[in-house]
């Protein structure tokens, strides 16, 4: 009975709590990069050999490289802020919230089309009440301090 009684235990190192969310970043990002090898990889192996490929139903749509290479830049730099944004005042998740709010705005620059006073103003909102609220979550509902 005492190792079942063990196995319930749970023990948190507060030293690398912080590193769960970047580390989860990092793999989805990871992910992500394995997804786009896996669409577009073949037609490109192909065009480099000279040989035409028959391109995957996702790779036969044009790219918009200026968001995609924008959505990962901003992505990096969100991540790498964290930390030090975080160092300011340890675990209490001001990193993920102080460094999130410019990063939805940020986005929403990069993807909005067409932006007029209304959709400043909406986005503005989103910005501050999305990180907001899953600090929130994450501190008090599931008891997990952001980096």
């Amino acid at each position: 009975m005492d190792t079942l009684s063990n196995m319930l235990k749970v023990q948190v190192a507060f030293d690398q709590s912080h590193l769960l969310f970047p580390s989860l970043i990092q793999w989805l990002l990871l992910f992500l990069l394995g997804l786009i090898a896996i669409v577009y990889g073949p037609q490109q192996l192909a065009k480099a050999r000279g040989a035409k490929a028959k391109a995957a139903p996702a790779a036969r749509k044009p790219v918009d490289w200026q968001r995609l290479v924008g959505l990962l830049l901003l992505t990096v730099v969100w991540f790498v802020a964290m930390e030090p944004i975080g160092k300011l005042l340890p675990n209490t998740g001001i990193g993920f919230l102080l460094s999130s709010m410019p990063y939805g705005v940020a986005l929403s620059w990069l993807f909005v089309h067409d932006i007029n006073r209304r959709k400043w103003m909406l986005i503005g909102v989103s910005s501050v009440l999305t990180p907001l609220a899953v600090w929130a979550v994450f501190a008090y509902v599931f008891k997990i301090t952001l980096p």
